[in-house]
């Protein structure tokens, strides 16, 4: 399995957040509340501690989550249950996600895919590709490469860190980070990106920068230069 053990004890010693970022909920009301909701297919991968799929299932859309985590697993679904809401929710692996071809109509991504290696990363996307519909959006939301990832850390590869020493990112495993080139060639290679925008904020008097890539694509065939 792809995922680092690391995360399990972060999903048992840290209190997680309870609502999803603003920038997803833009995403799912700009796309899919016009829709008959019960009949839309979200994938979550990475789903945490249930957080975008509490606020999913709250919305009544038919919702999925994929996590490698138990705790967090558990904790997802005693949340969804504990307010009669609705989610499929399993533990498992994202290199190899147990879904049939094109079954989903969007897929989500809120700082999952950054905790993976390049090749792995591959995989994933080209996963995603597989079980989202013909138009189907896949949502991304990953650091950027201006990210603060720690004043100490080792460098396992290109943009890729572990052992981070301090920060948002500290203890969390590897840290993988985008610039604008990178995500153009491996999103792009897989599925159309239809836009990249970002969003930043600081913390401790303006010290750390937390900067996120908000990455949209569509599925369908060929590439977009942005």
């Amino acid at each position: 399995m792809v995922w680092d053990e690391k995360w399990e004890k972060v999903f048992q010693t840290e209190e997680w957040g309870k609502y999803p970022p603003e920038c997803l909920i833009r995403f799912i009301a700009g796309n899919y509340y016009n829709k008959d909701r019960k009949t839309v297919k979200i994938l979550e991968i990475g789903c945490g501690t249930g957080t975008n799929l509490w606020y999913m299932a709250r919305e009544r859309f038919d919702v999925y989550g994929i996590e490698g985590s138990k705790t967090a697993v558990e904790r997802a679904i005693k949340r969804i249950e504990s307010e009669g809401l609705s989610a499929n929710i399993i533990q498992g692996d994202i290199l190899s996600l147990p879904f049939e071809k094109e079954y989903f109509d969007a897929v989500i991504d809120s700082d999952c895919l950054y905790c993976n290696s390049a090749d792995d990363t591959n995989i994933v996307l080209s996963e995603v590709k597989r079980v989202l519909k013909k138009d189907g959006l896949f949502f991304s939301r990953t650091p950027t490469d201006k990210m603060y990832f720690g004043k100490s850390f080792d460098t396992v590869g290109d943009m890729e860190y572990k052992n981070i020493s301090d920060g948002p990112l500290k203890g969390k495993g590897l840290a993988r980070l985008m610039n604008l080139d990178r995500i153009k060639s491996m999103y792009g290679k897989y599925i159309k990106i239809l836009s990249i925008d970002k969003e930043e904020h600081t913390r401790d008097n303006g010290n750390i920068l937390v900067s996120k890539w908000v990455i949209v694509c569509q599925c369908t065939t060929g590439k977009i230069s942005i």
